[in-house]
């Protein structure tokens, strides 16, 4: 059984995007970028909005000058190896290897997906994942917060979303980003006392 992850690279201010839509700012140095490239080694699969398919396709055949970069190299090669759900209403049919087409976000095949996978799922975009967190689904969040406050945008989480977490670790990048995980908790917490 597998754990839904929710991961995501954020300003310091809580956006994955900035009030004109850019993410420039969000490009992983080289040490965050192995990080990365050790989740994705370790995941069953990926599950993606349209969004986020449009931004990660880039992978399916990077420029050869990319590739060039060790760590680049090595993502796209654990990203080109796994599994990838595609969550769209818009889109008809993909032509990408080892990628699959749900018409919509079906909260049930999402936790059977889950449940029957041999290791983590991933689940990136903020607006497909705000499905699977309000319904409970999402076992652990992960974000890469980058040293950079964007004053607004689309935010990583959605407005009213009240989670429990637990520190489940983090790590430190000599540019200045921060990895922060934490687990879901299943139960409210009660006040001491």
């Amino acid at each position: 059984m597998g754990r839904l992850v929710y991961e995501m690279l954020a300003s310091l201010d809580g956006y994955v995007r900035d009030p004109s839509g850019d993410y420039q700012w969000a490009t992983p140095g080289p040490a965050l970028h192995d990080w990365f490239n050790e989740q994705v080694a370790t995941r069953s699969a990926e599950v993606y909005g349209r969004g986020m398919w449009e931004d990660m396709r880039y992978w399916l055949d990077p420029p050869a000058a990319d590739l060039e970069h060790p760590e680049a190299r090595g993502f796209a090669q654990a990203w080109q190896g796994i599994d990838k759900v595609v969550v769209s209403t818009t889109l008809t049919s993909l032509d990408a290897p080892r990628t699959t087409l749900w018409p919509a976000l079906d909260l049930d095949r999402l936790a059977e997906l889950v449940r029957d996978a041999p290791g983590d799922v991933g689940i990136s975009g903020p607006t497909l994942a705000a499905s699977a967190l309000r319904a409970g689904l999402v076992d652990q969040v992960c974000v890469a917060v980058m040293p950079h406050a964007t004053g607004g945008g689309l935010p990583l989480l959605p407005p009213r979303l009240s989670l429990d977490l637990a520190p489940a670790g983090h790590e430190t990048f000599d540019d200045g980003s921060v990895v922060l995980r934490y687990d879901v908790s299943r139960e409210r917490r009660r006040p001491a006392g």
